[in-house]
């Protein structure tokens, strides 16, 4: 099947592509953002070392698979860059793993590269991230109890505000997640910690854990933002597989693409199963929001990926109803 899709470059050329669609499900590159919903509220959720069949359609997530699948996206060709944690969150945040992960060493220098916190801020919008456990607002401190900093890669960039205040940092405490929606940050990160992220244990009861927090921390959000123009997306660092280094999702054995679980729920997303193509990565989620709300690109695609097909300009699409 093809259909037509409209497109822009970054220069705001349109075009008229022919996208292909797979298994019914067509993507688009270089999108216009005028095809994307432009979103008051985005929060992103990132759990931890599970695959993509230890989470959808588990009972032991039944939060995760109804009501968030049962009414939003499930991306079904989703992959990690990379093994081990750390390096994911910065693919995510920054487009790079920025030479840190694969030992899940803090990185001993800030990092003045390129992010869509930054790149947000800079724009006039905003960007907080919420991280459980963490002692206060803006500690660097490695690990507290069962909170992990490797998780909390904004952190480590001199131009993301650290202050000590929720007015002046982006360093926050899961609790100074706002009981009034309309005061999120226009993106929000929200790292779980180490139990509730589904990183401590072992499946089922592992994912059980971190379904059930999500559903009893996240789904007022969630049920808000159906009707307030806002999105939650749940996604994840990695699979349960080795070896360490980049993963490469194209590689033969499925075992060692480092599939993840992803499904994107809220407002004027469609139901069903989005396979994109031959995949996307956390750097086409990146370049999603970088294209919603008119951002320069962070980083680029990892080069495993794009030899398997993914490219770096890739905006997840098809998944989101027209709204103008």
């Amino acid at each position: 099947m093809k259909r037509t899709v409209k497109v822009a470059n970054r220069h705001g050329t349109r075009l008229l592509v022919a996208a292909i669609s797979v298994l019914g499900v067509g993507y688009a590159r270089e999108a216009d953002s005028a095809e994307l919903p432009r979103y008051d509220h985005v929060v992103v959720v990132i759990e931890e070392n599970k695959d993509y069949g230890q989470v959808i359609d588990s009972d032991a997530a039944p939060y995760i698979n109804g009501p968030l699948k049962a009414e939003g996206a499930d991306l079904t060709q989703m992959y990690a860059e990379e093994h081990k944690s750390e390096g994911n969150y910065f693919w995510l945040l920054s487009g790079s793993n920025q030479q840190v992960g694969f030992d899940d060493e803090m990185p001993t220098r800030q990092i003045s590269a390129s992010n869509l916190a930054q790149c947000l801020i800079g724009a006039g919008l905003t960007f907080k991230g919420y991280s459980e456990g963490l002692p206060e607002i803006g500690s660097t401190a490695s690990i507290a109890g069962l909170y992990a900093r490797k998780h909390v890669p904004w952190i480590s960039f001199s131009n993301i505000p650290n202050g000590t205040t929720v007015e002046n940092s982006s360093n926050l405490r899961f609790t100074d997640f706002p009981e009034d929606f309309t005061k999120l940050p226009t993106v929000a990160f929200v790292v779980p910690n180490l139990v509730n992220d589904m990183h401590d244990g072992t499946p089922p009861s592992s994912v059980r854990a971190g379904d059930t927090w999500l559903r009893d921390h996240l789904d007022g959000y969630y049920q808000w933002a159906k009707q307030h123009n806002s999105l939650l997306i749940v996604t994840f660092d990695e699979d349960s597989r080795k070896p360490d280094g980049l993963t490469n999702p194209g590689d033969p054995d499925p075992k060692k693409r480092n599939r993840i679980p992803t499904v994107v729920a809220g407002a004027h997303v469609k139901h069903g199963e989005f396979p994109e193509g031959k995949g996307v990565t956390h750097v086409n989620i990146l370049r999603t929001l970088e294209a919603m709300y008119q951002l320069p690109k962070s980083g680029t695609q990892p080069q495993k990926a794009l030899a398997a097909g993914i490219d770096d300009e890739t905006v997840i699409q098809d998944i989101f109803e027209a709204t103008r």
